[in-house]
């Protein structure tokens, strides 16, 4: 079983990391598409309109890739406040909370499937690519989701807190 913990516990961390670099990247991206806009408004008198589209399509993928983050690094401040409010019963109220991401990834990555399904065929606006690429955050981060709250659910979230 500890190996198994062990397993969850590498592949969250690694995860995560990968995923917080993948959002830096993320944002540089979307602020260069949207200085783009802006002078290309200012000094032509006509954005470009897929740029904006672009970058809500990575704003969208920022916002849910670094909840994920969130949670599996716990800077998420309701996460975080219940098991706070419950100290005697820190341990039961951190399984909890991880019960409770793991019930959101498993609903968010099964509706999240479902609706990519009844999208599928549909383009977007100003780039005319496959409107899939938006809507296929939902479920890779609902997958995400269930992976960090399982690593929670394993591991104790801080060493401080295992011992006491």
């Amino acid at each position: 079983m500890r190996r198994i913990a062990l397993i969850i516990e590498t592949t969250s961390r690694v995860t995560s990391r990968l995923v917080a670099n993948l959002c830096v990247g993320l944002i540089f991206v979307m602020l260069g598409l949207l200085v783009t806009q802006v002078l290309m408004r200012y000094f032509l008198g006509a954005p470009p309109s897929w740029t904006e589209e672009l970058a809500i399509i990575l704003f969208a993928w920022l916002v849910l890739l670094y909840a994920t983050v969130g949670l599996r690094e716990g800077f998420h401040v309701a996460v975080e406040s219940i098991p706070a409010q419950f100290e005697r019963l820190q341990g039961w109220a951190d399984r909890l909370v991880a019960a409770l991401a793991i019930l959101f990834g498993w609903v968010t990555l099964t509706a999240g499937i479902a609706y990519v399904g009844r999208t599928a065929g549909q383009l977007t606006a100003a780039l005319q690519i496959p409107i899939e690429v938006l809507y296929l955050c939902v479920p890779v981060c609902g997958a995400l989701f269930i992976l960090h709250g399982l690593a929670r659910l394993v591991t104790p979230a801080d060493p401080e807190k295992a011992a006491a």
